[in-house]
């Protein structure tokens, strides 16, 4: 009986014991989740900007050519004939690493602008389209400006009849970028260090950096579908610029403080 009694003693200790252990270890866990919840509180969210002015190193000009004539065949002839003619015409500016491709053909018809909607429309004849760019490159950015003009007045003179857009690029941009995204998360930095001085506080940490970067150019000269004569004549050569360009990175931050 005495040992069904010490034993039954034994069980009741352990499991009061196990009880104010558990109970020891919850609240320890409800302490640091209130801890944690009350450090959570003690955050702000700031983002920041940076931008980094670079020089052209490369052009590209997009012509286009265009024919009409009465058969396909008449049309793609000609077109050819003059493209050529601009192509050789380029070639013979003798500039270094100048790239030439082809960029896209489309033919149309040419019909009657029949008013008698119940006829078929009467087609007259084909509208060919041959598109292609130039790339030119050089370092110096007045070299590129001025080689540029003297392709864009070369295909013009020869017979292209438009020049759909004139772009100024950098052709490696990723040491720039990386530079861009470092002077922006340091503004946001920045940006959080005095939101925190104004309460008296100083920033802990770092928690994240949100959403990828986001990257704006600026500054490139281009026209959009800019009409020439296909022989300017006189003037001089045609004057282009090419200015810097900006490439600028937007970051926000949430940080501890």
């Amino acid at each position: 009986m005495k040992r069904t009694l010490t034993i039954a003693a034994l069980a009741l200790g352990t499991a009061a014991l196990g009880a104010w252990l558990w109970r020891d270890l919850a609240w320890g866990q409800d302490r640091a989740e209130a801890a944690d919840k009350d450090k959570d509180k003690h955050t702000l969210n700031t983002s920041g900007t940076a931008s980094i002015r670079v020089k052209p190193d490369s052009a590209r000009v997009f012509f286009r050519v265009e024919t009409y004539a009465a058969k396909i065949d008449g049309a793609r002839a000609e077109n050819n004939r003059v493209t050529r003619e601009i192509l050789d015409a380029i070639r013979g500016l003798k500039i270094n690493n100048i790239k030439m491709k082809s960029a896209n053909v489309n033919i149309a018809l040419v019909t009657d602008r029949h008013k008698e909607t119940a006829e078929l429309p009467k087609v007259l004849g084909y509208h060919l389209t041959n598109t292609f760019t130039v790339l030119v490159e050089d370092e110096d950015a007045v070299k590129l400006a001025e080689n540029a003009g003297r392709v864009l007045d070369a295909a013009l003179e020869k017979g292209a009849t438009g020049v759909d857009q004139v772009v100024f690029f950098k052709k490696d941009l990723e040491g720039v970028r990386r530079q861009a995204m470092t002077k922006a998360v340091e503004d946001a930095l920045a940006n959080a260090r005095a939101l925190a001085a104004g309460a008296k506080r100083n920033v802990a940490d770092v928690i994240t950096i949100h959403g990828e970067p986001r990257y704006f150019f600026g500054g490139d000269m281009s026209t959009q579908n800019a009409m020439f004569p296909a022989n300017p004549g006189g003037g001089g050569p045609t004057a282009l610029v090419a200015g810097d360009l900006d490439v600028a990175c937007h970051v926000s931050l949430t940080c501890r403080y």
